[in-house]
């Protein structure tokens, strides 16, 4: 019994352009940094870390004012780390990848948990810097923090930074940037354009 001849793929091995006028604009969008994007993670993190240092916040005799702190410089720092790199060009006019049949082989999740266990790491890093500094003379100041903050807050101030650095790095894939989001569409646009019959795999995108 002869096996029956396997299925011709959808694209030929030299097709490596942008196909047709959507997926050109698509590739035009993904190909440039999304300098906006860029500039409202930078402004969001100057402005979380205005926020932590003040003055009002660090001796807030409201606890639940004083932990907003590192939740603000976590999740925009965390935002930094793991929105930087997808607002970066995705795409190259002179060679758009094609997901094979047997569905992506190049996942993203990876990439997106190392740089999330990086914001998680270096978040109570930038929290400390951000609300240490103060005056070391003042009777309520013992170092760069204030002495009124018990060891358990204390702590607490880097277990939130580290958490919500984490999550925080996940957020651009649920709000991407441009560049991000035109090349996961051109993904789409292709598996959908796939009319030779249907596969079983599996795809974990963020």
């Amino acid at each position: 019994m002869t096996a029956p001849a396997p299925t011709a793929a959808a694209y030929a091995p030299g097709d490596i352009y942008p196909r047709g006028p959507r997926e050109r604009e698509l590739c035009a969008t993904a190909a440039r940094p999304d300098w906006l994007y860029l500039g409202g993670l930078l402004a969001l993190d100057v402005g979380a870390i205005w926020f932590g240092s003040h003055v009002s916040v660090k001796y807030s005799p409201d606890l639940a004012l004083r932990m907003t702190a590192p939740v603000a410089i976590g999740l925009t720092w965390g935002a930094t780390v793991g929105g930087a790199w997808l607002a970066l060009p995705q795409c190259d006019s002179t060679w758009v990848g094609e997901t094979p049949r047997e569905g992506g082989v190049r996942a993203t999740w990876p990439v997106a948990l190392s740089l999330a266990l990086l914001a998680g790491a270096t978040a109570p890093i930038v929290a400390a810097i951000a609300v240490g500094g103060c005056d070391s003379n003042t009777p309520w100041c013992q170092g760069d923090l204030p002495a009124s903050w018990t060891t358990a807050e204390r702590e607490m101030h880097v277990l939130t930074a580290g958490l919500t650095g984490f999550g925080g790095a996940l957020l651009p894939y649920v709000f991407p940037p441009r560049s991000w989001a035109a090349a996961r569409e051109i993904d789409r646009l292709r598996i959908g354009a796939d009319g030779h019959g249907a596969y079983v795999g599996y795809v974990a995108a963020f």
